[in-house]
């Protein structure tokens, strides 16, 4: 049975704590199956471990759950990740024709060197752009549990962590 979207943001809080723990950096992203709602992959940040620079939670999460799935067509999945993705990332849903992505925190919610991408850059705005089969177009949807997913990447912004009881 699908459960709400926060309950598979936890699941992605969950891999990007464990991402971070084994040295990457704390972003993580979690596969549903949609119908069932049943988690198919789930994928952390080691791109600082592995020095692979394509190693990125969603495009991990992505790779393990085709693997598993024995094909590259994710069409009926939904993808959440902790932070929004960036364009690889984007990217890789697309070609895996996953139609749905939601994310928590936003670019602007980390520090910008995080990132390589300058200017206005919305996620949402670059999916309604992806064409993943005649007509079909990616949804994508920020802000799900938003503070507490920034909250991991706290340390790019140059601030503590706050702890449970703040």
């Amino acid at each position: 049975m699908k459960q709400p979207n926060e309950f598979y943001m936890n699941l992605a809080i969950a891999a990007a704590k464990e991402a971070e723990e084994s040295g990457g950096v704390a972003i993580g992203a979690v596969l549903i199956e949609e119908s069932s709602g049943n988690v198919i992959a789930t994928g952390g940040s080691i791109v600082r471990v592995t020095n692979d620079p394509t190693a990125h939670a969603e495009i991990n999460c992505i790779r393990r759950a085709a693997k598993k799935l024995g094909t590259d067509d994710l069409y009926n999945y939904t993808l959440y990740s902790t932070l929004e993705p960036c364009h690889m990332c984007l990217s890789t849903a697309a070609w895996a024709k996953i139609p749905r992505i939601y994310f928590g925190a936003y670019q602007k919610d980390v520090d910008k060197n995080l990132f390589d991408i300058k200017g206005n850059y919305r996620v949402e705005e670059e999916a309604a752009r992806m064409n993943l089969r005649e007509e079909t177009i990616m949804q994508a949807q920020g802000g799900i549990l938003e503070f507490e997913c920034a909250e991991l990447l706290a340390e790019y912004r140059g601030l503590p962590r706050h702890s449970a009881s703040a």
